[in-house]
């Protein structure tokens, strides 16, 4: 594993910036987003990034198209763009997990979970950080009213939203959304689930993360976001994954 980019200067106080719309207390949040072959888009992602002076630490699983290299770049020159490489495909639960205890390390209050594809929209994130408190977890959803996904097939649509029925009635959970991979997290709420015993990744993450948050008394909150299915590069999900998240739920209700 090799780390790149400075730590941040935690010596400031959290202070109100307002730039391009955004209303942000910006020094204790930090953006964590894990990479495989993003080249295409990670360039544009980092600069949306800068531009709400917000701090971000980029988790790249090796990709072969170049990734690491472009981050590199923007890295050795921002202290706020920092960069973990690791040295092979480990999935996403293992990169959050890793990214949160580097959040935590580095003294941050509030963590962003966000994809570097613009699937997540930059103008839903003011939403969930005008959210965030310190023992909650804020979930961007595609499934209340006023959310909603773009350019999906039938098919994926249907993957989803069973997933996400199955999650609720297996976990007995009111969470519309429980799949979804844009939010924020407190680090409160995150030391309060005990996110280090996590073990599993993909869709499953994110399920296990909210049952963690929901049985740990972290309040749980949902903001209606538009998902945007990605115009550059190649989407990581797949049925398997979905499969995948089903079978962790028929697993984790035995051993209830």
């Amino acid at each position: 594993m090799r780390l790149l980019g400075q730590k941040a200067n935690f010596n400031k106080t959290e202070f109100n910036r307002l730039s391009g719309g955004y209303d942000i207390y910006c020094m204790s949040i930090l953006v964590i987003t894990p990479t495989y072959n993003e080249e295409k888009n990670i360039k544009k992602f980092i600069e949306s990034i800068q531009k709400i002076n917000l701090d971000l630490l980029i988790i790249d699983d090796n990709s072969p198209d170049g990734t690491a290299s472009v981050v590199k770049k923007f890295s050795s020159n921002f202290s706020s763009i920092n960069l973990i490489i690791r040295d092979k495909k480990l999935g996403l639960g293992s990169a959050y997990r890793e990214g949160f205890k580097w959040a935590e390390n580095n003294n941050y209050k509030y963590i962003v979970e966000m994809d570097a594809d613009f699937s997540h929209q930059f103008s839903d994130l003011q939403n969930l950080l005008d959210q965030r408190r310190p023992n909650r977890l804020v979930i961007g959803s595609r499934y209340i009213p006023g959310g909603k996904v773009i350019g999906w097939s039938l098919y994926r649509k249907t993957l989803s939203k069973y997933a996400n029925l199955f999650s609720r009635i297996l976990k007995q959970s009111n969470v519309k959304d429980m799949t979804s991979g844009f939010r924020v997290y407190s680090m409160n709420a995150l030391k309060k689930s005990n996110y280090l015993e996590s073990n599993s990744d993909g869709y499953a993450f994110q399920i296990e993360m909210v049952v963690k948050c929901l049985n740990s008394d972290v309040e749980v909150v949902e903001v209606p976001i538009t998902f945007i299915e990605r115009k550059l590069g190649i989407s990581k999900m797949n049925y398997l994954i979905i499969i995948e998240a089903i079978k962790y739920l028929f697993k984790r209700n035995k051993k209830l």
